[in-house]
């Protein structure tokens, strides 16, 4: 099956590249099989990286969970030989789910001769390689039904201890262009730049609007007070003056609290006057 026919599946796949071991091996005796492991690498594994320790934990549980839901918790694999184990390994990879939002994605598992022989006679690694899968075909792809989403390509490798596993993954979309050389991808890619310039463009409009809105907010709050301010002093102005008592004629005699009063009104005045420049310097 080559990729361009893989890329145009509509369900999860899974591709087993399984290394060529000879048939004539005959299993190892009882004795030779249980010396062989003398620690698991899931306990080598936490020991060295005690940071891990509980997330390796929770992935050998949930791999168990896959053989005990399958009934094969207790069996024994030491009497198989390789092919058998192989095909009892991967018919327990079958029954793990993907995610409904992973339908496209395509997935190509390299396992080493030696990870085999360590996953054949160490449970704890065989069930940690099994709750890996649990835990990854269960993750939720954020990008599936936005109409172009192709799904991905993924390639894990094990090898015979959980160091040595590593995995990649790649965009189909990103690989069909290789594969085919098609300039129709770019009308893809240009919907995604149209699309990205379009929310950057209407986040930008919605900023612009919320500034020009609080600063018209703040002019005319600024406006009002300077009102309100004005006709307080022009209330304050009238209520201390309106004691003041004008002098008929030049030989008129002064009236004392008149003039009283008009000089603690030029008094408040200036005052206001004082105070009232540094507020409205303030509010502009």
């Amino acid at each position: 099956m080559n990729l361009a026919n893989i890329m145009g599946l509509n369900q999860p796949t899974t591709i087993y590249n399984t290394p060529k071991i000879s048939s004539t091996k005959k299993p190892e005796s009882s004795d030779s099989f249980k010396d062989a492991l003398e620690e698991s690498v899931v306990d080598t594994f936490k020991r060295r990286r005690p940071d891990c320790a509980r997330h390796v934990d929770q992935q050998v549980k949930a791999g168990r969970a896959v053989k005990e839901r399958n009934g094969v918790s207790g069996l024994s694999t030491k009497d198989m030989t390789m092919e058998e184990y192989q095909a009892y390994f991967y018919g327990l990879l079958e029954t793990i789910p993907y995610d409904s939002t992973r339908v496209n994605d395509t997935s190509i598992i390299t396992i080493s001769e030696e990870g085999w022989e360590q996953m054949r006679k160490d449970p704890d690694y065989e069930s940690w390689i099994l709750g890996y899968f649990v835990e990854d075909r269960s993750v939720h792809n954020p990008f599936f039904g936005w109409g172009n989403d192709a799904g991905s390509m993924i390639t894990e490798h094990f090898g015979a201890s959980i160091e040595e596993h590593h995995g990649e993954g790649f965009s189909k979309a990103a690989l069909k262009g290789n594969v085919d050389q098609d300039d129709d991808d770019d009308e893809e890619e240009d919907w995604w730049i149209k699309r990205h310039k379009r929310i950057k463009k209407l986040l930008h409009e919605q900023v612009e609007r919320a500034m020009k809105k609080d600063a018209a907010g703040k002019a005319a709050a600024k406006e009002e007070y300077a009102r309100q301010q004005y006709l307080s002093r022009q209330r304050q102005h009238s209520f201390l003056t309106s004691g003041t008592t004008a002098a008929a004629n030049d030989t008129a005699r002064p009236d004392p609290e008149g003039i009283a009063a008009s000089m603690a009104a030029a008094a408040y005045v200036n005052t206001l006057d004082l105070f009232g420049t540094g507020m409205m310097s303030d509010v502009h």
